[in-house]
């Protein structure tokens, strides 16, 4: 298979609620658990058994169901993601695990448990800051979980299992790092929507499966060498971004992404999980102490650092921050890297948008702005 026939196959596995590899999966008597954030450890689904599939709102066309159970000021993904699964199209999951990620998925879950078939519900409560000392309750909590899915599901998620998934799990974190590696080119073989599709894939479908097509699409993108032509080159920040269209307008207008800093995108694969040492601490430290997201209190120093080192290693010329309307955990954020943009030279573009909006016309044209305005700086500098 060449590279358009692997991106191919990507596209298909997301642009629908089921894909062929989990309906292969669930007539092979296989089960599927849910879950929201990128703070549940996937490898505890992996580790029952399960695959693991982070719920999104691929193909929904509008909210009118979730409108009845959730306020218009719900912001616009979890709204879709309801609607989907009251719509009945996630009733192929064996459960859903949620936390308190915001308040507005925090009502997402009491919908879902009072209103859907699927059958096994749970939640996790997740420290607000990533301090040392509520490093055990966010253990406690992942015990708590491990304990009810072993009673619903007749299963044992022992080291061994835990273990197991470890390595399946870092393997495919270790096929994203190599494709996002081959971004930090002058003429990267893959632009950011192909990149975030392929990303996107790996949350929902069998990462066996995945890991087979990542490494044959890596070697095909290795030996591309063909010149991609572009104005500039961004990062992408923000919180749910599982839209590649969305991405694609940008490159569109004569941009590049290169990275994404999102949780559909690097913060999914960003870290590795040690195999040394008990597995279930391992997993906890991992996904606890890794570069905090917005919902994390005091969290923006850290992300910020963060994002100006991504800056310089992926040769990024500015910062697109974007979140969806009604985020309001994700709104501090957008505010600071305004402002810490204009203080230090960092070229940033803030973006509100809603999920699944189509068209972006506004995008276009402030992207373009944005592109014309990097350029004009440069062009300056250059003269200097």
């Amino acid at each position: 298979m060449n590279k358009s026939e692997i991106l191919n196959v990507f596209q298909d596995v997301v642009k629908e609620p089921l894909n062929s590899y989990v309906e292969q999966w669930i007539s092979g008597g296989g089960k599927v658990g849910g879950y929201y954030c990128s703070l549940i450890p996937a490898e505890i689904f992996t580790a029952a058994g399960m695959v693991p599939y982070r719920i999104r709102g691929p193909r929904s066309e509008d909210t009118a169901l979730a409108d009845v159970y959730l306020s218009s000021n719900v912001c616009t993904f979890v709204r879709h993601t309801v609607n989907i699964a009251l719509q009945g199209e996630f009733d192929f999951m064996s459960g859903i695990v949620c936390m308190n990620g915001c308040d507005q998925a925090r009502r997402a879950y009491e919908v879902w448990k009072q209103k859907t078939k699927v059958p096994f519900h749970a939640f996790l409560s997740v420290p607000r800051t990533s301090e040392e000392r509520l490093l055990s309750w966010y253990k406690e909590e992942l015990e708590k979980l491990i304990e009810a899915m072993e009673k619903h599901f007749s299963v044992k998620i022992r080291s061994q299992e835990l273990h197991e998934a470890i390595k399946l799990h870092n393997a495919a974190r270790a096929n994203l790092i190599r494709l996002n590696d081959l971004r930090k080119r002058p003429s990267p073989p893959i632009s950011g929507s192909e990149a975030l599709t392929v990303t996107i894939a790996a949350h929902v479908m069998p990462l066996k499966n995945f890991n087979e097509l990542a490494e044959v699409l890596l070697a095909a993108l290795n030996s591309d060498q063909a010149p991609r032509k572009y104005r500039a080159r961004f990062i992408v920040s923000g919180g749910e971004l599982d839209e590649p269209e969305f991405l694609k307008v940008m490159e569109d207008q004569g941009g590049l992404v290169v990275y994404e800093d999102t949780c559909f995108g690097a913060r999914f694969y960003e870290e590795q999980v040690p195999e040394e040492g008990d597995p279930l601490t391992k997993i906890a430290e991992r996904y606890f102490y890794r570069v905090p997201c917005a919902r994390m209190v005091n969290s923006f120093p850290a992300r910020y650092a963060n994002v100006e080192q991504i800056m310089t290693d992926f040769h990024a010329d500015g910062l697109i921050a974007q979140r969806i309307k009604q985020c309001i955990v994700n709104a501090g954020h957008l505010y600071n890297f305004t402002r810490r943009g204009r203080s230090n030279g960092m070229p940033t573009l803030v973006l509100d948008r809603e999920y699944l909006a189509g068209g972006y016309g506004q995008v276009k044209t402030r992207v373009q702005a944005f592109i014309e305005n990097i350029e004009s700086k440069s062009k300056k500098g250059a003269e200097l």
